[in-house]
């Protein structure tokens, strides 16, 4: 068990608490508005009383379509307050997989950045939300959508006049997983899990009193959520949010906010150091990157030319979203850290057995603490089963551990590459394309083999005004891969499809119809084997 901290397992404890110890300090700052400690804690409770106004109860279902405006945490926690439950969807969802997700999710009322309201309008009728707001309709500058109200008319005049005692194994949200064996998976997040996980990140995360934690990453994901606002308000800190991540002004951004911690995706760690280098790379106040996926290549070298220090880790929605990460004073360039003090972790092949050191196998992970996990999959008690075989989850993901209890990152089990015998991961194949000067970044997939198995395929996006020949991407990949992950096939794609978290959206890619693609065979590049 951890050891005993400050009272409160609960989202509406944690803000009134914090509240009454900082009063008008800054807790969360966006671009246009900030809000203090009171702020926060005095208009969420004017929230969960509209909310109660209009018939939402405890335990019903609030979605959210909302970018990284002040609108998000208000509804949060908002929401948390009334003992209600967040449904937060990807922003960027449309069409069958967006009315999928609120028809699983069944919410009594939703909230709607207007910018996306003709996204959600097709599924109006048949879904029949019977609660509807949209926010801050001054951004569009478009009617009103009919029948919707305005958020700003939602808080009441009073706090709730009966708040909820809350309790830390209660529903606080909803989060969808992808889905990439069928449809996506509504993860059940305790109120628990989102004190315990934020509580653990700011042990392992170098921060002073005066420290600001700033992302770009959409509130909708655990990310943001808990490892920049959540671990900030924890720790009496500010959090400061821009609406969506720009490679060429992302310091500036931040040097505006006073960043001094920023959390980064492995694509936004690349797509970052491939920017020309700048008289303002440094002027800044970060000194911590919070990042997942950095390469060892690249991850000294980032943080030479950015003047900060790198504390790489791991994570997903249902075991925390860090589940691993370095320890601040013992840090080890490529690997994803050691297991955080909530939760336990091993390494075991496809029969669950533990495999040794250096061995490469799935990452098996329980918790060491009551309710610091998700509780389960929403309408899918088969899926829950099956991801806690043998009583712990089963992330999907091959790692390695070295005999000092340090995990390194493989890839997705799923994505893995079978080719003539061998499994090899995507990630390592990309690594090695991205140090190519022309490229700007890469997503490999494993593509059907008349063979039997797979061969590999790379997609590649060129640098603004970069050119080069496929054969010499070939030859570079020869040269510095074993001969067995050397691409077969080779594509240019104007942009790598991804996620609003950033993640290569690979089933994308081999949908992908009608572009140009490059055999190695048949422009005569050898492979070298041993």
């Amino acid at each position: 068990m951890l050891e005993p901290r400050e009272e409160y397992h609960d989202l509406a404890t944690l803000l009134r608490r914090k509240a009454e110890k900082n009063g008008e300090e800054p807790a969360l700052r966006f671009e246009k508005r900030s809000l203090s400690y009171r702020d926060l804690d005095e208009t969420t409770e004017r929230v969960a009383g509209g909310l109660a106004r209009e018939g939402v109860k405890s335990g019903d279902h609030v979605a959210t379509l909302l970018f990284n405006t002040p609108e998000f945490p208000l509804v949060w926690f908002g929401v948390a307050k009334l003992g209600a439950v967040l449904v937060p969807l990807n922003t960027g969802l449309k069409g069958e997989l967006l009315r999928y997700e609120l028809a699983d999710s069944a919410p009594a009322a939703i909230v709607v950045d207007q910018r996306l309201w003709s996204a959600y309008e097709p599924w109006r009728a048949s879904l029949g939300i019977p609660r509807e707001w949209f926010a801050d309709p001054s951004r569009s500058g478009e009617p009103a959508p009919a029948g919707a109200r305005p958020f700003s008319e939602l808080p009441a005049d009073e706090p709730l006049a009966h708040p909820p005692t809350l309790r830390p194994s209660d529903p606080v949200s909803i989060m969808y997983t992808s889905g990439t064996t069928g449809p996506p998976k509504g993860a059940i997040i305790p109120h628990e899990k989102q004190i315990i996980t934020p509580l653990e990140i700011g042990r392992r995360s170098r921060l002073a009193p005066g420290s600001v934690l700033f992302t770009a990453l959409p509130l909708f994901h655990c990310n943001a959520q808990e490892m920049t606002m959540l671990t900030a308000l924890l720790n009496d800190l500010t959090a400061a949010f821009d609406e969506r991540f720009h490679a060429t002004t992302f310091w500036e951004t931040a040097a505006s906010f006073e960043a001094t911690h920023i959390s980064l995706l492995v694509s936004m760690v690349n797509v970052l150091y491939k920017q020309p280098e700048r008289p303002t790379d440094r002027a800044h106040r970060v000194r911590t990157a919070l990042t997942a996926g950095t390469t060892r290549a690249v991850w000294p070298e980032f943080e030479r030319r950015f003047g900060l220090t790198i504390v790489e880790l791991y994570g997903m929605t249902e075991c925390g979203c860090t589940t691993l990460m370095n320890p601040p004073d013992r840090i080890r360039v490529g690997s994803v850290g050691t297991p955080l003090g909530f939760v336990e972790a091993d390494v075991v092949d496809d029969d669950d057995q533990p495999v040794p050191a250096g061995t490469r196998g799935e990452l098996i992970v329980r918790p060491r603490s009551p309710f610091s996990m998700f509780l389960g999959y929403l309408n899918k008690p088969e899926k829950t089963v099956e991801a806690w075989r043998n009583l712990w989850f089963h992330t999907g993901d091959f790692v390695t551990r070295d005999a000092d209890g340090y995990y390194y990152f493989v890839d997705r089990k799923k994505d893995v590459i079978r080719r003539r015998g061998e499994n090899l991961a995507p990630y390592d194949v990309e690594t090695v394309l991205n140090r190519h000067p022309a490229v700007f970044e890469s997503a490999v997939i494993g593509v059907p083999s008349p063979l039997g198995e797979e061969d590999v395929k790379a997609f590649v996006q060129l640098r603004e005004g970069a050119r080069v020949e496929p054969k010499e991407l070939f030859e570079f990949c020869t040269e510095n891969l074993p001969f067995f992950m050397v691409p077969k096939f080779l594509e240019f794609i104007e942009e790598i499809p991804k996620t609003a978290n950033q993640k290569a959206q690979r089933f994308v890619l081999r949908e992908r119809k009608g572009g140009t693609e490059y055999d190695r065979d048949q422009l005569g590049v050898a492979v070298r084997k041993p």
